[in-house]
């Protein structure tokens, strides 16, 4: 070392340094409890399209985003109902089941207009259609806190990844969506209908 130059000190170990902490789930067990229970009762027929009316109710600017044909629309319902069973089906690791298939879903929304304003229309349509169907009682309240939490989640992270596709548009957001659609979800998340 050479006079005058002062020697490196060693790094210090301290709180900030230190790993995170898991964090815990969105959902805890009485509040998963509670959807599950809740999930039952939706008749899965029906719950696409009525998240689409109250969609369209509180946005009435997303009707053209469906390109007016009845085929989108309906598809759009049948995604609806899947995205809600996977997101039942894994409510206990959400952030790691779900997170790969909702960037991938967000992204390929990126390059077709829809806001944040939109998915918020979407998280908030989630909570009327599945409150349509919620059964009045002391946990009718608890329930739809619940079902506010799930669909928040959804939205946001639907949200976060279009954002992120249009600041960096892809190419083909088209041809990967409809890959992704016609692949459906991965292994993991496949449902039955």
């Amino acid at each position: 070392m050479e006079k005058g130059q002062l020697a490196p000190k060693p790094l210090r170990r301290c709180r900030s340094a230190s790993p995170l902490p898991p964090r815990p789930p969105l959902l805890n067990q009485d509040q998963q409890v509670l959807i599950k229970r809740s999930w039952h009762r939706v008749p899965h027929s029906s719950v696409g399209k009525s998240i689409y009316a109250h969609m369209i109710a509180r946005s009435p600017d997303m009707r053209a985003m469906f390109g007016g044909e009845n085929n989108s629309a309906d598809r759009h319902m049948r995604h609806f109902l899947g995205l809600l069973q996977c997101a039942v089906d894994n409510l206990n690791d959400m952030e790691k089941a779900l997170q790969p298939w909702l960037d991938l879903l967000g992204k390929g929304h990126g390059g077709f207009s829809i806001r944040s304003k939109h998915w918020d229309a979407f998280g908030e349509a989630i909570v009327t259609a599945v409150s349509e169907w919620i059964a009045p009682g002391k946990s009718h309240k608890d329930t739809v806190k619940a079902w506010m939490l799930l669909s928040c989640f959804l939205s946001d992270r639907l949200c976060a990844a279009s954002r992120i596709a249009a600041n960096c548009p892809m190419t083909t957001p088209r041809i990967q969506l409809i890959t992704l659609m016609a692949s459906g979800p991965p292994p993991s998340l496949r449902f039955e209908c």
